[in-house]
């Protein structure tokens, strides 16, 4: 668990950039800061500032952030700016609660290498400048309606039953005080988790960057304006140049929230710590199913999707459907669709995943599996 010098109320809203509405108690219940309220009486329970991150690659969110984060927005749906019409499951244009960080490690975003040039003064025309002042915004957000959000939480209506079951994110989130996944948003303990962050202002890591060494994982980096900047996590080892690698590494937790089956059903995978197999967003007897005949277990799902993109052409009904394109071209990663569409080149479409560019390493890894042959492997 991250733990700094002494935290008080005022130092949630100034790193917050935000105007306190109420104090921090409010009708939200008592703010836990950092295992102490904002008068320094000693308190149980999650607190604003305990860290968790994301399996796959490292990234840290505050709990209460990453659980929000993953079940309101994460980028593309619901509550995220980049959602649009449908995507949006009937929530009102401009109710954005996304609170994606504003930079990610360089490995990951190659728009955030260093240096960073600071806001301040009014300059707002750089990639980072523009994303704070999104996050900012959408954390204001998120204070205005913090009641609200919590008591939709609590009534089962805030992520939306099934259809907030199938967008979701499903990567794995870790919390660093006990090594353990985060609770599901619906459980007693997830809601906890939330109703403190939102009675402390919902604090925000904005931007991480990678560590020299272990001992820095998860710990503060130096701000540039300001903002909450916590060093990347631990990290999966990249995955080898080999189909089942890359498929529990890269397609599963990456793709198959929309190219797979309509159900939620809980499968022990020893891959994802056992996370639920995702629900499909979309019909996969009509569209891209990268999943295999069983909806419950994942054992020859690799081996099993490996003809639904290897000399596959793209599938209908999407923009790429029919206009003879091959997702997969043994020998040429240049000329797969796949490859386009993970670096958003593509001619027909939306880039892969959607909303999001993958890291150059893992792209790279992947090209390399094609240039291989795009074995079976």
């Amino acid at each position: 668990m991250l733990r700094g010098p002494a935290l008080a109320c005022s130092l949630v809203l100034i790193a917050s950039a935000m105007t306190s509405v109420g104090g921090c108690k409010r009708d939200l219940g008592e703010c836990n800061l950092d295992g102490q309220t904002a008068d320094g009486r000693a308190i149980p329970g999650p607190a604003a500032f305990d860290i968790a991150y994301r399996f796959s690659d490292g990234l840290p969110m505050y709990e209460g952030q990453a659980l929000v984060q993953t079940t309101c927005g994460a980028g593309q749906f619901c509550h995220s700016p980049a959602a649009m019409g449908a995507n949006r499951i009937g929530v009102p244009a401009g109710l954005n609660f996304d609170v994606e960080l504003a930079c990610t490690d360089e490995l990951q975003d190659v728009l955030c290498t260093h240096p960073i040039d600071s806001c301040e003064g009014g300059q707002t025309d750089t990639v980072y400048c523009q994303r704070l002042e999104r996050l900012h915004d959408n954390q204001n957000q998120i204070n205005s309606w913090a009641e609200g959000m919590l008591q939709e939480m609590r009534a089962g209506a805030m992520p939306p039953g099934e259809a907030g079951r199938d967008v979701r994110d499903p990567r794995e989130w870790i919390r660093s005080s006990s090594g353990k996944p985060l609770p599901a948003v619906e459980s007693s303990e997830g809601q906890e988790i939330v109703r403190n962050w939102l009675a402390c202002q919902a604090p925000v890591v904005a931007r991480t960057e990678l560590p020299a060494s272990e001992a820095q994982e998860l710990t503060p980096c130096p701000s540039v304006d300001g903002e909450i900047c916590i060093f990347s996590g631990p990290q999966e080892p990249p995955p080898a140049p080999v189909w089942s690698e890359i498929y529990w590494s890269v397609i599963f937790p990456q793709c198959v929230i929309c190219h797979g089956p309509n159900n939620d059903n809980p499968d022990q995978n020893p891959s994802r710590l056992g996370q639920d197999i995702p629900g499909g967003v979309t019909n996969a007897v009509e569209s891209l199913d990268l999943t295999g005949d069983s909806d419950t277990n994942t054992a020859n799902w690799a081996s099993e999707a490996y003809p639904a993109v290897v000399d596959a052409m793209a599938y209908p009904p999407g923009a790429c459907g029919g206009a003879d394109r091959t997702i997969v071209i043994p020998d040429d990663s240049a000329g797969s669709l796949m490859i386009q569409k993970m670096r958003d080149t593509q001619d027909c479409g939306d880039e892969m995943p959607p909303g999001q560019v993958l890291s150059e390493p893992i792209i790279q890894i992947v090209e390399e599996w094609i240039d291989l042959g795009a074995p079976d492997n």
